[in-house]
């Protein structure tokens, strides 16, 4: 089968010498008509006038075979998908492949076409930001004149995080009719990277990162970046992650480690004579879909300093604290700095309807900047002796509605793992 856009008249090999060839064209206007092409010395001709093709141009088919529907504009769908076994949803516009906690997972497509087969050579997946990963597709269940089958997508080698990659399937009507659809893919765990300048962890409720930076560190499902600020002997950032390392690895949790002695001030210079360290303490748990942090800012000089901090900017259309109210932004307005007060948790609603919004959980001090973002920060500054730290506990976590906070955070407090602000209505 051969399709050809052409332009009036076209000079084609035919594959069979017969003294004529039925040639079917597709005219701008969509129509499907057939025509009697003479074919001389293996070739055949075929001429269009103006009135055939009013644009010029015209798909054409030859040797068309018995199972092929011309009239056919339409790609392929997804009927069924498994992910290592488990159904996930696959009439949506995105495919949302879920998570496992293997290092390999295993697809399995049901195909369909409303009127052509499949064709399997054209089934192609791509997953984004995967070294190491080994990827095999086996197309073999795919075949004419079928317009059902099956084709299954093996990955091995799949470090802890998301991932993000695409699927595209085409059928073998005239137009090659042809969808993609974004995919992603969670692997639950904690991995470094090679380098050591990303941190990825994961649990059924989404996917973070952590890489060092002014303005990076913390990544959050939804894309959005979360990062520390130390105030010791002037601003500090991390420009390099110095050390890693998973501190608890069991079922219950898994924690790493990430510190750094290479920092930068607020111009992203360099620190000379640097008498500081930063750490991160990352935890994940299956128990809940929360990100648990606790970060550090530690003297390592020899004498007594002062020593502060704030995490931030996180924004959104507006907040929303435990006692219901709504709150608008109003930094911009003022130009300045307005605290919110330890009331043990803010939602931020997302900029986009449709999105999901940030539970920020904590017993510190809430503050609207006058960025019309939210930061958290310590009620006030400390003397940090030398080998001594400050020291910053918080969750986060992604949900619909602030209703879904209150009893993330209540199982939080209950079972010690962050701290409620002091106040007997905190965080009610």
């Amino acid at each position: 089968v051969r399709t050809v856009c052409l332009s009036l008249v076209l000079l084609l090999l035919c594959a069979a010498a017969t003294h004529a060839e039925t040639v079917y064209y597709r005219a701008a206007d969509g129509s499907w008509t057939s025509m009697d092409a003479p074919v001389t010395d293996g070739h055949i001709r075929v001429s269009f006038g103006p009135d055939a093709v009013p644009a010029g141009k015209a798909v054409i088919v030859i040797n068309k075979p018995d199972w092929m529907v011309l009239d056919d504009t339409e790609p392929p769908q997804i009927g069924g998908l498994t992910v290592n076994g488990a159904p996930r949803p696959s009439d949506t516009a995105a495919l949302a492949l879920g998570s496992v906690v293997s290092e390999q997972a295993e697809i399995v497509l049901d195909i369909n076409d409303d009127k052509n087969p499949i064709a399997a050579d054209s089934v192609y997946f791509t997953l984004g930001d995967a070294p190491g990963v080994e990827l095999r597709v086996d197309a073999s269940g795919i075949a004419p004149p079928e317009t059902t089958g099956r084709a299954v997508i093996n990955m091995s080698g799949l470090k802890a995080g998301g991932y993000q990659g695409s699927l595209t399937l085409t059928d073998m009507a005239p137009l090659a009719n042809s969808r993609t659809w974004p995919v992603s893919l969670t692997i639950i765990g904690i991995s470094v990277a090679e380098d050591m300048q990303k941190v990825s962890l994961a649990t059924e409720a989404g996917a973070y990162e952590f890489e060092p930076g002014l303005g990076t560190q913390i990544r959050l499902p939804n894309g959005m970046r979360l990062y520390l600020t130390g105030s010791m002997r002037g601003w500090r950032y991390p420009q390099s992650i110095t050390g890693a390392e998973l501190i608890e690895d069991t079922a219950e949790a898994k924690t790493v480690l990430i510190s750094s002695d290479d920092l930068i001030d607020n111009e992203k210079k360099p620190i000379e004579n640097e008498q500081e360290r930063m750490e991160y303490e990352l935890t994940i748990r299956p128990d809940t879909p929360a990100l648990l942090v606790k970060s550090r800012i530690v003297n390592t000089g020899a004498a007594e300093t002062g020593g502060s901090y704030f995490w931030g900017w996180l924004g959104g259309a507006h907040f929303v604290t435990p006692d219901g109210v709504k709150h608008e932004w109003e930094g911009v307005a003022k130009d300045n700095y307005i605290d919110v007060g330890r009331v043990g948790w803010v939602w931020i609603a997302p900029s986009k309807e449709g999105q999901p919004g940030i539970a920020w959980m904590s017993d510190l001090l809430f503050n609207q900047s006058r960025f019309n973002t939210m930061i958290l920060k310590p009620a006030e500054s400390a003397k940090v002796p030398p080998g001594g730290a400050i020291e910053a506990g918080f969750a986060i976590a992604l949900t619909d509605t602030p209703e879904q906070v209150k009893p993330i955070y209540d199982d939080l407090v209950a079972r010690g793992l962050i701290a409620a602000p002091p106040g007997p209505d905190a965080g009610g």
